[in-house]
């Protein structure tokens, strides 16, 4: 075996802001009524630095749950987003519905945290909160925000209705991994606060049908009908990216490609929250390169939730080309070369943020998110296109894996760069018994068969994997450095065929003209497939 490569549960309404939650109360096997939807999107804050995502994010979320079948829709955008438009909107929403609808409120924007009103209440002593277009520091602005406990009275009013609360914001937190300098970055959904002088929220009531619902001692996590789905686990900033061209929150993206069927995994033509929860994991993981990690706990009965989907064949829309940089415009012509070696699949971009940028004097490649992907090894041409190759396979293997039961590679650690010569273990609880093909696409390139690994375990079990049983493989970082990526393929029969390929392939750079046929020979043996990204660093 090759040396180198060889959660946010949150208690209570008050880790709200930095997760999503779903609350669905379908306990029972009746049909569900009308689902009616509340849709909040703010990028332009009048007084706190704007955002270039969020409105993207509501605007997809609400057309796909237009095209999932929701009629009764509701959005508001920017400076229509005050504290009495939403209130106001939510009290309307409930007044509407029947006892066995479902109601959705969604909101991406700025999150922020707050000294908390009851001493002793929450375990950090501070609150969460939603920051709404208006909002400013001094008073009444500070008024245009809501309180965890606004938004748990706003649930705890809609009854026993069933509720999905879509919450793509943050409010605390470090990066999982620093950011190198060389890379300007999109925002991050955070909005650091001082404390208020005047908080007009102190003297200012709820509306009468909120002030009646307001929160009890009772966790809302430990009520039969409600599902959090954290949007990032402790100590993560949720970061605004660049997905299919335009900035994006990924939580918020990777809930609608989900509804538009994508997280329909066995195809039955309903979203079960097991398969929400899987989809949701692995799609943020994979779409932040590992920055962010959402978890979910499911409450009572609400397993037997479903969502809607829609009902249009939009599983092929993807947008897969890659965006090329480098640090001084004589590497033009050798980016523009390899756009024409991989016609469409590649973009060069002169100016702005790009999927991978060539730092020629150093060596080094760096995604748009700050990671070194390969350290001091790409010192010339072909340095460069080997990793680029790379990363064109990398992307044919995620758009394959989506079209695939997907596995959540569970890496230990699982945050920060690891060391030169410092353990790590890669691995995965399935379901079911089956059988393994994993492989490292390691930073410069080159393909690594980890199992089988015939010199450690020459009987070969290291293929074998039984159900509810933890799966891993023991590994140690090493050269070369920056971004491995562990590829494991999953089978319900054992793969000679794919084994013996990537075998053959073993500690040779992809090639691209054997990318088509690998691919399709994982994808004629693969039932799951997945991709976990390790990021590597010299000693010291």
């Amino acid at each position: 075996m090759h040396p180198f490569l060889s959660d946010c549960v949150r208690r209570g309404l008050s880790r709200l802001t930095i997760a999503l939650l779903l609350s669905v109360g379908l306990v029972s096997a009746a049909p569900a009524g009308e689902w009616r939807a509340l849709v909040i999107g703010i990028d332009a804050y009048e007084h706190v630095s704007p955002l270039k995502g969020a409105l993207n994010d509501a605007r997809d979320i609400a057309n796909t749950l237009s095209a999932a079948g929701v009629r009764d829709l509701t959005t508001l955008y920017d400076g229509d987003a005050s504290r009495d438009a939403v209130l106001s909107a939510w009290q309307q929403l409930i007044a509407r519905s029947a006892q066995d609808d479902i109601l959705v409120l969604s909101y991406a924007g700025h999150g922020a945290q707050e000294a908390e009103w009851v001493a002793g209440s929450e375990e950090d002593g501070m609150d969460e909160v939603f920051l709404l277009a208006g909002f400013d520091i001094s008073a009444p602005g500070n008024g245009e925000r809501l309180r965890d406990d606004d938004v748990a009275a706003m649930l705890r009013a809609a009854g026993g209705r069933s509720v999905l609360v879509l919450a793509d914001s943050c409010h605390s937190g470090t990066m999982t991994r620093s950011i190198d300098p060389r890379i300007t970055r999109l925002g991050t959904r955070l909005v650091g606060l001082p404390p208020f002088e005047n908080d007009v929220l102190r003297s200012q009531p709820l509306p009468p049908m909120l002030a009646q619902a307001q929160p009890d001692a009772e966790d809302l996590e430990e009520l039969p009908n409600v599902i959090y789905v954290g949007a990032t686990v402790d100590g993560q900033v949720i970061p605004e990216l660049m997905i299919a061209g335009e900035p994006r929150g990924a939580l918020s993206w990777a809930f609608a490609r989900g509804v538009e069927g994508r997280a329909d995994l066995d195809r039955d033509g309903g979203i079960s929250m097991e398969e929400l929860s899987r989809f949701l994991q692995e799609t943020v993981r994979v779409a932040t390169e590992g920055r962010q990690s959402p978890s979910l706990t499911i409450g009572g009965g609400t397993r037997a939730a479903v969502l809607p989907r829609v009902d249009d064949d939009l599983l092929a829309r993807e947008n897969s080309i890659l965006t090329l940089a480098a640090s001084t415009k004589t590497a033009l012509p050798i980016l523009k070369g390899l756009s024409e070696t991989h016609k469409g699949r590649l973009q060069v971009v002169e100016d702005g943020p790009a999927d991978l940028f060539w730092d020629i004097d150093e060596g080094d490649v760096l995604t748009k998110f700050g990671d070194v992907v390969l350290r001091a090894e790409a010192g010339n041409a072909d340095g460069f296109a080997a990793v680029v190759e790379k990363w064109v396979f990398l992307s044919d293997l995620y758009a394959l894996s989506r079209q695939r039961q997907p596995i959540e590679g569970r890496l230990k650690p699982s945050v920060g760069h690891i060391p030169e010569g410092s353990p790590f273990q890669v691995g995965l609880t399935s379901d079911r018994n089956g059988y393994m093909a994993v492989f490292a696409l390691e930073a410069d390139g080159t393909l690594r068969l980890l199992a089988p690994d015939k010199v450690a375990d020459p009987q070969g079990r290291d293929t074998s994997i039984q159900s509810e049983k933890p799966y891993v493989l023991n590994l140690r970082a090493a050269l070369p450095f920056g971004a491995d990526h562990i590829v494991m393929v999953r089978s319900a029969d054992p793969m000679p065929k794919l084994v013996g390929v990537l075998a053959a392939l073993d500690g040779r750079k992809i090639d691209p003209s054997i990318m088509p046929s690998l691919l399709k020979l994982i994808g004629d043996s693969a039932i799951a497939i997945g991709i976990a990204g390790v990021y590597t660093q010299p000693a010291g």
